[in-house]
């Protein structure tokens, strides 16, 4: 039955100096739909037409390249140089006819990449620890490379105010750069980058700054930060200090929160679903066809018992990362959206309803159904509805972004026919 009009997912959220019509956003998705060099192509504003057609109120790109330097997968989208604006501008003019607004999100990969796209280049991190899924050791970021790196993400943020987003994301979530200098696992500096908490977010906070003095204070300006790192014999950052920094970032002027969880490295604490036959989808189709031959290998021969693992200890669950985004709710007066497994009216109305959360994103659930707004307020008769196989997470890099299921696939492509037609 319809969604009845006092629905929380219907109702408007103050964001900076955005209202955004509705409380259920698409999150940020790896799409590998653009050029090789990071153009936009129809074939990456085709996976997001039918999202702005169903009327989603907001809509977060895939993680764009803010320098080469920072290109973590293959046909990622870039916003590195004035170069994109055409193309970019089309993404935006797309999101504009069907009223959804556009948030480009910013990020640097940092060590979480198969190999750096600079050409003899190492990639770079906080300090020289291996990421182990890829095998990259990567170099510590030098202190006099630090203010080039900020300048980066500013630019970019210039750029997509220009052509016209509605604002930007920055990406310190997931493992990345800027997550990699919050962690102290991954960061293990002496210098003023590293050491404590007010150390080891000094570039996040200078990120922002940037981007804030680029753009003005009426450019709306989010963050996308973990509620757990999710690292167990590791020393990952805590909720309680993930908390604060949102704190920290919210007195500086960020406008809202997105709340996720995981490095690469925590594999499968990022993707909670099912397994199986996820490293083949990776290494045959995926980003891990650039991997060496031998680490191939070795993780298909290990691939069955690494799946089985991880099917029993991370099933996950509706709304899995609510027990930590509930903790921002109660400290931040920002608006706090929390992705995380959510597919059904009933869960994403329980999140908003009881507090623990002011909106809810979603990304597997959109791409196996770009029509989800709309069905869970009304759902079409035989609407596809994602089962978190994860083939789509597996093959980001390599193929692109899609539902692999392919009774799920039919079923939204059929339902996508109807809808042109209708």
């Amino acid at each position: 039955m319809p969604a009845p009009p006092t629905s929380p997912l219907l109702h408007p959220l103050r964001i900076g100096t955005l209202t955004v019509p509705g409380r259920l956003y698409k999150s940020a998705t790896s799409e590998t739909r653009a050029t090789d060099d990071g153009f936009v192509t129809d074939e990456l504003l085709e996976f997001y037409e039918p999202m702005v057609r169903a009327g989603t109120p907001l809509i977060v790109t895939g993680n764009l390249y803010v320098s080469l330097q920072s290109k973590s997968a293959g046909r990622q989208a870039g916003i590195d140089g004035d170069d994109k604006k055409p193309g970019l501008r089309e993404w935006v003019d797309l999101a504009h006819s069907g009223g959804s607004l556009l948030i480009a999100q910013l990020n640097h990969g940092g060590r979480q990449m198969v190999k750096s796209a600079a050409p003899d280049k190492a990639p770079v991190s906080a300090s020289a620890v291996r990421e182990p899924l890829y095998g990259i050791k990567p170099r510590p970021l030098r202190r006099d490379e630090i203010p080039g790196v900020v300048e980066t993400f500013a630019a970019a943020a210039e750029r997509a105010r220009d052509v016209g987003f509605d604002g930007v994301q920055i990406h310190a979530a997931h493992g990345y750069l800027l997550s990699q200098f919050l962690t102290p696992h991954t960061n293990r500096r002496n210098d003023d980058y590293g050491g404590g908490l007010d150390n080891r977010m000094r570039l996040l906070r200078e990120v922002f700054r940037a981007i804030r003095t680029r753009v003005g204070d009426d450019f709306p300006v989010l963050l996308k930060l973990n509620g757990t790192d999710m690292l167990p014999l590791r020393r990952g950052a805590t909720t309680t200090e993930l908390v604060r920094v949102a704190k920290v970032l919210e007195d500086e002027g960020v406008d809202a929160v997105e709340i996720s969880r995981a490095h690469y490295e925590s594999w499968p604490g990022m993707i909670l679903g099912h397994y199986k036959g996820f490293i083949r989808g990776q290494i045959t189709e995926g980003s891990g066809m650039s991997m060496t031959r031998r680490r191939r290998l070795a993780m298909l021969a290990a691939a069955p018992v690494i799946e089985g693992v991880a099917e029993r200890l991370a099933p996950g669950s509706e709304g899995f990362n609510l027990p930590q985004a509930e903790q921002f709710t109660a400290r931040l007066d920002i608006p706090v959206i929390c992705v995380g497994g959510f597919h059904t009216r009933t869960g994403m109305e329980a999140a908003i309803d009881n507090g623990r959360c002011d909106a809810v994103s979603a990304a597997r659930a959109m791409i196996a159904d770009p029509y989800l707004f709309k069905n869970v307020q009304d759902p079409l008769p035989g609407h596809p509805v994602c089962e978190y196989r994860n083939g789509c997470i597996a093959r980001f890099g390599g193929k692109p972004i899609d539902c692999y299921v392919e009774p799920i696939r039919i079923q939204k492509n059929h339902m996508l026919q109807k809808t042109e037609q209708a």
